[in-house]
């Protein structure tokens, strides 16, 4: 039997209005993500804690009709509030399921791509959702992951001692 972790910011309408506010506001830097990664018409994409919107619209658009995009969430209304706007948009090829995204269920190695976003800061143990993502995927398949990134945020604000390394490292990572 699967634990059910408690999401660390509860799971309340107040919280699924700012994930869905946070979806939109984030749009396009996932349409970035997803231009450097190559998502491409036809391809079968997976998202891992797409809550109650996450980017099932962007996904679906990029990939078409002849692709498909499944949404995975483990909070029930965040589900609910998924299909409604999967329903809303008229997104066909777009699935949610409801479901831990340790253990999806899906067959391994069918995917073209495996993304998640703001997943694996909120979770414990967030290696066995990387693991899972990557059974996912097939041999030459794509797990994208938009996370926060703590070392950045402490060094962007360290003292100017520390501003060349920060920037040194920003440009090793391709952040410049």
């Amino acid at each position: 039997m699967i634990q059910i972790d408690q999401y660390f910011m509860g799971y309340g309408q107040a919280e699924q209005e700012r994930l869905q506010r946070r979806a939109e506001m984030l749009a396009s830097d996932a349409q970035g993500l997803f231009d450097r990664i190559g998502v491409f018409p036809g391809a079968r994409v997976v998202e891992i804690g797409c809550g109650p919107r996450g980017c099932l619209d962007l996904l679906a658009e990029r990939v078409g009709q002849r692709g498909s995009v499944t949404g995975f969430e483990r909070n029930e209304e965040a589900v609910r509030l998924a299909r409604q706007f999967v329903a809303e948009r008229k997104l066909v090829n777009v699935d949610v399921v409801h479901a831990d995204g340790r253990v999806t269920g899906l067959p391994k190695g069918a995917w073209d791509f495996a993304t998640a976003r703001f997943v694996l800061v909120n979770v414990p143990h967030p290696e066995q959702i990387i693991a899972e993502m990557a059974a996912l995927v097939r041999p030459g398949g794509t797990v994208a992951l938009y996370e926060v990134d703590w070392a950045g945020c402490l060094l962007r604000s360290a003292t100017a001692c520390l501003e060349p390394a920060c920037r040194s490292t920003s440009s090793l990572c391709g952040d410049e």
